[in-house]
């Protein structure tokens, strides 16, 4: 009995792996996208941020006003997360 509870675990962990591998499909990779995901998603989903394109201040003081109402990262995680979106979500 244990080794079908375990096969069946295992079985569904595998057809369901790829689903939770990237739930954010909308963000590209790159430098700086596994903390912006991290962090980002403490308080919403990170993908509202391919619906935006601001230059490398707009994204420091966007990112600087969540970091003011309470995101929770170091400066250095802060600082790539700007980097992260500037580049991959410039100015048009």
């Amino acid at each position: 009995m244990i080794v079908r509870v375990f096969a069946g675990a295992f079985l569904f962990g595998l057809a369901s792996g790829p689903v939770w591998a990237d739930d954010f499909k909308d963000l590209p990779e790159g430098q700086g996208r596994d903390v912006a995901v991290r962090v980002c998603a403490q308080c919403h989903s990170p993908e509202i941020a391919a619906h935006q394109n601001l230059d490398a201040q707009g994204w420091k003081d966007l990112v600087n006003q969540m970091a003011n109402n309470g995101a929770n990262a170091t400066d250095a995680e802060f600082d790539t997360i700007a980097k992260y979106l500037a580049a991959s979500f410039p100015a048009k």
